[in-house]
């Protein structure tokens, strides 16, 4: 992590246009997404601190900016400066979303020291599989494998005052320096397995009954022996090798029986729950015969665009550090994010005919500060799509607390390919 503190006041003006620090997005004359070691450019440093005033710090560790102030400017705060997420703070122990370097191995053993793999995304996989493989065969059980192109980060099963065993984990891997986290130092959500948590339609929540569906309109579960009902939203149209189709949708969303219906349990049936997709929270819904379904998301105010359709999936290994995401819920409103680590999670499984361990491909995913304030349950399940409208995966959960505060995981896209399944 790279830090830089108050500059000199007297800088040159911007030569292009540069919106006002409230919009979402600040363009520069430089782009730090494409060209990170811009940030150390003096020009550059200066045109940064001059967008706020009482800056007293910016540190990058490539992938995001942190600013520092005494004193917070007033919201609202821009998502992006220079093509890259920004974060601000006034604490001086808030790391935001800087990559967590908490520990370092103690050991000397170096992984595949024959292979430079260092910001080979191309090779995300194959690093991946390596570090998995070697934990496995060490018997040091581990929960989350991240590549942030440079860096490995492992997260251990066993607690942090176990610290004799970063004595027996590696210190590289294709020389990629690991760091290592402990699993309760994840605070990951307690309610992102299979629970249901009622959801309440406010006001503001599209719940009209729409003759065509497409993604983002909301479902319903037939209700309950409480007369309670569940709510979460299409996501998209896919269809097996056979050329069966299904509209997918959050699993834990739906009852028993299986029925779904939109918008409310009184509204309209359209379709049953067939198969659940284990570990991914993915369930396959058969629509009824004359209910229409396009994988054209609705028009939104907050990116204005034309009018477009869902294209296939994109596997994990194809997407890049950096790039920029999109999911649209009537849960949360249309929010945009940017992918950061390839990872790959350990899902438990008591299935008996199951490997103990399953391990779920996946993105971990920044969208911006304080965005888990607008994450409820009904997000789950919702499509995640590229700015060329490729689908990349599946909301998950959020992080709302801890070093993750506000990144999600998102199911790739991998594990419905895997299982030959395609977007219609």
């Amino acid at each position: 992590m790279e830090h830089i503190g108050p500059q000199d006041r007297n800088t040159p003006r911007l030569k292009l246009p540069l919106p006002l620090p409230s919009a979402r997005q600040i363009l520069m004359p430089f782009d730090l997404r494409e060209h990170p070691s811009e940030f150390f450019e003096p020009n550059n440093t200066k045109l940064l601190f001059k967008l706020f005033p009482g800056t007293q710090a910016i540190e990058s560790d490539n992938r995001v900016l942190v600013y520092r102030f005494d004193e917070l400017p007033p919201k609202p705060w821009p998502q992006q400066i220079a093509r890259v997420p920004c974060y601000f703070t006034d604490s001086p122990n808030d790391q935001g979303p800087i990559i967590p370097l908490r520990h370092r191995s103690r050991s000397s053993i170096a992984l595949s020291p024959t292979m430079d793999l260092r910001d080979n995304e191309a090779a995300a996989d194959l690093i991946l599989e390596l570090t998995r493989d070697f934990f496995t065969k060490a018997n040091v059980p581990a929960t989350e494998i991240q590549f942030w192109g440079h860096i490995v980060i492992i997260v251990l099963e066993t607690e942090p005052q176990n610290v004799e065993i970063l004595h027996e984990v590696p210190k590289s891997i294709a020389h990629c320096q690991c760091f290592y986290l402990f699993e309760s130092e994840m605070e990951r959500p307690t309610k992102h397995s299979a629970q249901r948590p009622k959801q309440v339609l406010s006001a503001d929540i599209d719940d009209t009954q729409y003759k065509t569906l497409r993604p983002g309109v909301v479902l319903s579960s037939a209700r309950n022996s409480q007369g309670e009902e569940f709510h979460t939203s299409s996501v998209i149209l896919i269809q097996d090798n056979s050329g069966y189709r299904y509209m997918t949708a959050a699993s834990h969303g739906f009852l028993e029986s299986g029925m779904v219906y939109h918008p409310v349990a009184s509204g309209l049936e359209i379709g049953e729950t067939m198969i659940e997709l284990t570990h991914s929270d993915i369930a396959l819904t058969k629509l009824h015969d004359g209910v229409q379904f396009v994988n054209e998301p609705f028009e939104n105010t907050a990116a204005a665009r034309n009018p477009f359709t869902l294209g296939n999936f994109i596997r994990a290994g194809e997407t890049k550090i950096g790039d920029i995401i999109y999911l649209d819920s009537p849960f949360s409103g249309f929010m945009g994010g940017t992918r950061l680590a390839h990872a790959t999670v350990r899902i438990p499984s008591d299935d008996p005919n199951e490997p103990k361990q399953i391990w779920i491909r996946c993105h971990l995913v920044y969208l911006g500060q304080d965005s888990s304030h607008d994450i409820v349950d009904g997000v789950r399940g919702s499509a995640i799509w590229n700015e060329d409208h490729r689908v990349v995966g599946f909301f998950r959960y959020a992080h709302t607390t801890g070093v993750f505060r506000d990144h999600c995981y998102i199911v790739a896209a991998d594990y419905l390919l895997n299982k030959g399944y395609t977007v219609v």
